[in-house]
C-alpha cells in the first residue's frame, strides 16, 4: 500500500482539521486503507485525488452527523500531542487555526483546508468535492470571510510565549497568578472545555477582570496540587496539568497572543480528548 503511506501526513492532516478529533482522524484513515486495498489499483488514475476524496467524504459525514448533536458548553479541537506525528508540519496543525476553522460549515472548511493550507487547486478541489469550480471558489471567498476578522489575533509571538509560559508555570507551582494576570490583553477570552463530563464554564470568558476572576478562582480551589509540564501540542509549546495521584493529564492549556499579551486561553480537560497526552511519567 505504497500510495497509502506516501500520502498518510496529508489524508491525517486532512482529517484531523476536518473533525478536530485525532481518534476520529485516525478512524476515518482506517476505513479508507481498507477500502482503497480492496481496490484494483491499476484503475484508479491519480491515488493522491482517490485518498483525498475519500477522506474529505468521510469527515464531511461526520460533520454532518455532529451537527444533529448538542455539545455540552464550549467544544474545543483535541490537543495533538506532536512526538506521535512528527511528520505533520506545526502549521499544518496549528490550534490556532483549528479553532479559526470552527467558525466553517463542513464544504467551506473543506475547500479553505485543501487550497490554503494544502495549496490544491481549483479543477483538483472540484473533482475531489465533486463540485464545480466556482462553487468551490464561492465557498473559499465565505470561508475567508467568516476567518479575516480573527486571523492576526492567534498568530504567535516567540518571545511573548516564553514570558507567559514562566508566569504560567509560576501560577503553577507557587499559586501566584499575578504576574501572568500582567499579560492579559484587556480583551482576553478564556474558553473551557469539560464535555459535560469535568467542570468547566459553560460558556467563553471575556474580559481582563472577569478572566482574573476565573483564574484565581481555580487556583484557590486547587492550590498547586496540579504537576504542570510543557509539551510540544499542535506545533507549538502547551502546558499539561497532571493529577500527581494518578499522572494522568486532566488538563491541557494553549495560549493565543495578539500585541505580545495573551488574548485567548483554551482549557481542553474533557477526559476524552486527553486520551491522546502521555501519562506523567515516574
Amino acid at each position: 500500500m505504497e500510495p497509502f503511506e506516501q500520502f498518510r501526513p496529508v489524508l491525517f492532516s486532512i482529517a484531523y482539521k476536518m473533525t478536530q478529533s485525532v481518534q476520529d482522524a485516525e478512524d476515518i484513515l482506517h476505513d479508507v486503507f481498507e477500502a482503497f486495498a480492496r481496490q484494483n489499483a491499476g484503475s484508479i488514475a491519480v491515488p493522491e485525488n482517490y485518498l483525498v476524496k475519500s477522506v474529505m467524504n468521510r469527515s464531511i459525514s461526520l460533520l454532518e452527523k455532529r451537527q444533529q448533536m448538542q455539545y455540552p458548553g464550549v467544544n474545543l479541537p483535541e490537543p495533538l500531542f506532536q512526538e506521535r506525528y512528527p511528520q505533520l508540519q506545526a502549521r499544518d496543525v496549528s490550534f490556532a487555526l483549528l479553532v479559526l476553522l470552527q467558525k466553517l460549515g463542513p464544504g467551506e472548511r473543506a475547500v479553505f483546508i485543501l487550497k490554503e493550507t494544502l495549496d490544491y487547486g481549483y479543477p483538483e478541489i472540484a473533482g475531489m468535492l465533486s463540485l464545480k469550480e466556482e462553487y468551490c471558489r464561492q465557498l473559499l471567498h465565505r470561508a475567508k470571510d467568516r476567518i479575516r476578522s480573527d486571523k492576526k489575533r492567534f498568530e504567535p509571538s516567540d518571545e511573548a510565549r516564553k514570558a507567559l509560559y514562566g508566569a504560567y508555570l509560576q501560577a503553577c507551582t507557587q499559586g501566584e497568578v499575578q504576574p501572568l494576570i500582567n499579560l492579559f490583553r484587556n480583551d482576553i477570552t478564556i474558553y473551557s472545555d469539560g464535555g459535560g463530563k469535568v467542570s468547566a464554564a459553560r460558556h467563553p470568558i471575556t474580559g481582563r477582570e472577569a478572566c482574573t476572576g476565573f483564574l484565581e478562582g481555580i487556583y484557590r480551589k486547587a492550590g498547586t496540587g496540579l504537576a504542570p509540564r510543557l509539551m510540544m501540542l499542535n506545533g507549538e509549546i502547551g502546558i499539561a496539568l497532571y493529577d500527581h495521584a494518578t499522572g494522568k493529564a486532566e488538563t491541557v492549556i494553549l495560549f493565543g497572543i495578539a500585541d505580545d499579551l495573551i488574548d485567548a486561553m483554551f482549557f481542553v480537560r474533557n477526559p476524552d480528548k486527553l486520551a491522546g497526552i502521555p501519562d506523567l511519567a515516574g
